[in-house]
């Protein structure tokens, strides 16, 4: 099971960015990976152990949980 879902709000763990998951990529038991799109407009992927929760200011999407209005 992978920590952080699509649509999840992350910073890479050095601190300086934070950006949205777009992809979330799983395989067996092994760490899950993450394609991240970055709040400068880049695009990157990267291990779980390199990125962390961060605090959203903006609305979220989340592919799994029902959308009520």
């Amino acid at each position: 099971m992978s920590k952080y879902l699509k649509g999840n709000i992350v910073k890479h763990q050095s601190g300086e960015i934070r950006g949205q998951v777009v992809t979330v990529f799983t395989q067996g038991d092994f760490p899950a990976s993450y394609h991240v799109q970055w709040d400068d407009g880049t695009w990157s992927l990267h291990a779980e152990k390199e990125l962390e929760w961060a605090n959203s200011d903006r609305h979220v999407e989340n592919d799994f949980l029902p959308r009520t209005r």
